[in-house]
C-alpha cells in the first residue's frame, strides 16, 4: 500500500529537509521535550504524480510544526516548497497558527488553551539560531 507515503524530490529530502530534520534530532537531545507535526500540504492544485499504476500525488508543500514543552515553551513551524533549496530554514519559517489555519487542522490540541495560545502564535528565535 502507498497510504502512507508522499513522494518527494530528490534534491529536497537530501537538502533542505535534511538540514531541518537533522536540527530537530539535535534539538530532541539536548534536553527538549518536543512534539513534532509532520506531514505534506494537500491541495486542489496537486498536478504530479509518480507511479504508473497508482499515481500517488507529489506535493508541492511539506510542513513540519515543533513545540518543546520543557523549561521555556517554545514552538515554530515550517512550510517548506518540494524542491531544491539553497536558501536557509529561516526563509521557511513561520508560526503554528499559520500552518493550522492553512492546514485547517489543530496539531496540538492536547495543549491547554492558555498554552497554545502562546506556543502556536510565535516563531522562536531560540530555534532559529540554533538553526541557521
Amino acid at each position: 500500500y502507498m497510504s502512507n507515503i508522499s513522494p518527494q524530490v530528490p534534491g529536497f529530502n537530501r537538502g533542505i529537509w535534511k538540514v531541518l530534520e537533522e536540527k530537530v534530532r539535535e534539538w530532541a537531545r539536548s534536553g527538549s521535550h518536543l512534539f513534532i507535526c509532520t506531514g505534506p500540504l494537500l491541495g486542489d492544485t496537486l498536478k504530479k504524480h509518480i507511479g504508473v499504476r497508482n499515481a500517488v500525488t507529489v506535493p508541492d508543500y511539506f510542513f513540519k510544526a515543533i513545540i518543546d514543552t520543557v523549561g521555556v515553551d517554545r514552538g515554530i513551524a515550517f512550510i517548506i516548497p518540494n524542491r531544491s533549496s539553497k536558501s536557509t530554514l529561516a526563509t521557511f519559517a513561520v508560526s503554528i497558527d499559520y500552518l493550522e489555519e492553512i492546514i485547517s487542522r489543530d496539531l496540538f490540541p492536547a495543549l491547554s488553551d492558555e498554552t497554545e495560545t502562546k506556543l502556536e502564535k510565535m516563531i522562536d528565535k531560540k530555534f532559529l539560531s540554533s538553526v541557521d
